[in-house]
């Protein structure tokens, strides 16, 4: 006769005790794979402020302010840090984390400056953001490690901060090599050659590198920059950053863009890699546009010692020539409300000579 298998020889409650924790176990299991998937935000962000309904405008405070939960999504995105969001009343991260706008008398020409060339949380880095005045604005590699301590020093500085977006406008597949072209942008690169879903997912993996920031910079490398920044892929970053709250800046000097969101274009690439008669021809040709057009926006790229010597010293002469140093979000953003100054009461109208008009697309 066959022996009853252990399971028959049970009795109806060690039945039932085998079944409870059975389901006890596959619950916990369900946990824990949607807390794997839904965790909480990066380990760095979570002291930050998740109040920001006090902070309407960029002119509500002083200083940079440290990312605000209530401007991140809940979860971790696949660069490590929460994506940024609109927050419950309305607020962007291209409001909240913008430099101090720079009082400036009506008709006084304004510059920009995005220092894009910092890659490693250095000595040579810090020494950038602690000689430049914080009106300069930065722009951070999504490559780079330490991004943590970057944007950290960053905001002890005053300086606002950018992401760059790697752009690859290139039709050909890059060849296998040990050394990458000097004209790779990247493994993650928004490119010619990927599906819509692939640089939608590359694009989430940069704008997740980091939180804190005001924007992007973009500037394609490769010889089809105008079909990049002209493809329907590139409208749709567009507007995804838009959505998010923040503002883009066109590094390509001959292309300019149109799309949705606040767009600044800039007018100046400055080769940092040139000596220093170079490096001082370009600061002096943005030094022209901003006369020309009232306004300019230069991007310098990579972060040089010569290169910072010879913007320090430009800098120091601006107010001497007439020209105001102003962050880039100044020359993007429109007018704050706040430094708006309302008619007096007995009808006579005051003008305002701190916050002049900016521009938001050029």
């Amino acid at each position: 006769m066959r022996t009853p298998s252990l399971w028959r020889r049970l009795t109806t409650r060690g039945r039932l005790f085998i079944w409870f924790w059975l389901a006890v176990v596959a619950v916990a299991a369900i946990l824990g794979a949607t807390l794997h998937f839904i965790r909480p935000p990066h380990p760095s962000i979570a002291q930050w402020n998740a109040d920001v309904a006090r902070h309407h405008l960029k002119g509500d405070h002083t200083g940079i302010l440290p990312p605000q939960m209530a401007l991140l999504e809940k979860h971790n995105g696949t660069g490590g840090f929460p994506l940024p969001l609109t927050g419950p009343h309305g607020q962007t991260a291209r409001q909240i984390y913008a430099a101090q706008t720079v009082d400036v008398p009506p008709g006084t020409p304004m510059v920009a400056v995005l220092l894009e060339g910092i890659s490693q949380p250095d000595e040579q880095s810090t020494d950038a953001m602690a000689s430049l005045p914080g009106a300069v604005s930065v722009a951070f590699s999504p490559y780079l490690s330490g991004a943590d301590t970057l944007m950290e020093t960053a905001r002890q500085y005053q300086h606002e901060t950018l992401l760059v977006l790697p752009m690859q406008a290139s039709k050909d597949k890059p060849t296998t090599t040990q050394t990458p072209p000097a004209d790779d942008a990247g493994p993650r690169a928004i490119s010619l050659l990927n599906s819509a879903q692939q640089n939608t997912d590359n694009l989430n993996w940069v704008l997740s590198r980091m939180a804190g920031y005001v924007g992007v910079v973009g500037a394609p490398v490769g010889p089809n920059a105008n079909t990049l920044l002209h493809s329907q892929d590139f409208t749709t970053i567009l507007g995804t950053l838009d959505k998010r709250g923040l503002l883009y800046v066109n590094g390509t000097v001959d292309q300019p863009i149109t799309g949705a969101g606040l767009l600044g274009q800039a007018d100046v690439q400055i080769n940092a890699d040139t000596d220093i008669v170079g490096i001082d021809i370009q600061l002096l040709k943005l030094q022209q546009a901003a006369r020309r057009n009232g306004h300019a926006i230069g991007v310098m790229s990579p972060l040089r010692p010569v290169a910072l010597a010879c913007l320090r010293a430009w800098i120091a002469h601006l107010k001497d020539v007439g020209i105001a140093l102003v962050p880039v979000s100044q020359l993007i953003l429109p007018p704050d409300p706040a430094d708006v100054t309302p008619t007096t009461p007995n009808g006579a109208m005051r003008v305002n000579l701190a916050a002049p008009q900016a521009t938001q697309s050029r």
